[in-house]
């Protein structure tokens, strides 16, 4: 039996030391807890760091291949970025910003042309009410409000336009540190796991799939963009960047995304003639088929392996999780999760002897 301790006071019960070591487990469970919430925008920003970190490395181990160092191929990938979205911003953002405040103010007049070319008459009578017509500018501005909310909820940034700046240069900063220490972080993720066979390779795979999927994403998502502006301008559409813009915005969110950008396009081509509206639907319906079978097919090869119910399902809970942002990164996350579930499957299924 345990004597009294120096102090001559009992010894401590181990069911005592028990509690106090769970107590403990909680507390720094919720210090945990309330140090993140209390940092989450910053959280938010390393994680989206370290996802275009992904998103770019397929490029880099690409231009590495080729006997790029490293260093110098991250700065042409970024140089590369920042040039294109300079692009961007020069030839489809700041038309778009002057044709979206003009296509608010022509309004009414496209409402009423929209039921003229309709041909019913009560429903022209209704898109002839002023009270439509303030219905619907409030609509499209609280639709432009709730677009860029939801790009600066997904740089966590919420308020001001230097708070947004300097959330994109961080995770441009982000972006680039994560890169360079790239070959260090597979090299300590492969040797943590590097006791269980196949384990180091499914985690390559899985952030392989990431990487692939983001830069595919974005070349589809500009390619569609470009292709639909030159068709919004030969066909002679209003707002041709604005549509356009919007075209390759949409295009990024899955399974929805391209039926919305057609929508959005057929009914200012039907604001115009009703000739055109046909034409602009055929012309979605021939690039999406272009889209489909021959694009994506090629960029996101071996890339993305989900049915249309697991891609739907984790569209859906991305999207109630986190918004916009939640939508766009669900698939990449769902398609690494899956070749590591695979690969505990295969670790928990026991191996036949061989005879």
């Amino acid at each position: 039996m345990a004597g009294p301790g120096p102090s001559g006071q009992p010894p401590a019960s181990p069911s005592l030391l028990r509690h106090a070591q769970i107590a403990c487990v909680y507390l720094a469970v919720a210090a945990l807890a309330v140090l993140a919430y209390t940092a989450r925008s910053m959280l938010v920003l390393i994680f989206v760091g370290f996802f275009l970190a992904l998103g770019v490395e397929p490029v880099v181990a690409w231009l590495q291949r080729h006997r790029w160092r490293r260093g110098m191929a991250i700065t042409a990938v970024i140089l590369a970025v920042v040039l294109l979205v300079g692009v961007v911003v020069l030839f489809a953002v700041v038309p778009a910003i002057g044709q979206l405040g003009h296509f608010a103010a022509q309004l009414p007049d496209v409402l009423s042309r929209l039921g003229v070319h309709l041909g019913d008459h009560q429903l022209r009578a209704t898109l002839d009410d002023p009270a439509v017509h303030d219905k619907v500018r409030e609509a499209v501005e609280k639709g432009a409000a709730f677009l860029a909310s939801a790009l600066g909820a997904g740089f966590a940034v919420i308020g001001s336009l230097l708070g947004g700046v300097f959330a994109a240069c961080t995770a441009g900063a982000l972006l680039v540190y994560f890169s360079l220490a790239m070959p260090r972080l597979q090299s300590a993720m492969t040797r943590a796991a590097s006791h269980h066979p196949g384990r180091p390779e499914a985690i390559l795979v899985a952030m392989s799939r990431v990487g692939g999927y983001v830069t595919g994403q974005a070349l589809v998502s500009l390619c569609a963009g470009a292709v639909s502006f030159v068709f919004f301008l030969i066909a002679g559409i209003p707002y041709p960047a604005l549509l356009a813009l919007v075209v390759a915005a949409l295009d990024a969110v899955p399974q929805i995304g391209a039926t919305l950008a057609s929508v959005a396009g057929i009914l200012v081509a039907l604001s115009q003639s009703l000739s055109l509206a046909v034409i602009t639907l055929l012309f979605f319906i021939c690039y999406q088929a272009f889209e489909n079978y021959l694009i994506a097919p090629r960029v996101f090869a071996r890339t993305v392996e989900l049915s249309p119910l697991a891609a739907f399902v984790a569209i859906l809970l991305g999207g109630s999780l986190a918004g916009i942002l939640g939508a766009l990164i669900a698939l990449p996350i769902t398609a690494a999760l899956k070749v590591l579930y695979r690969q505990a499957q295969a670790e928990r299924t026991p191996t036949q002897p061989s005879t």
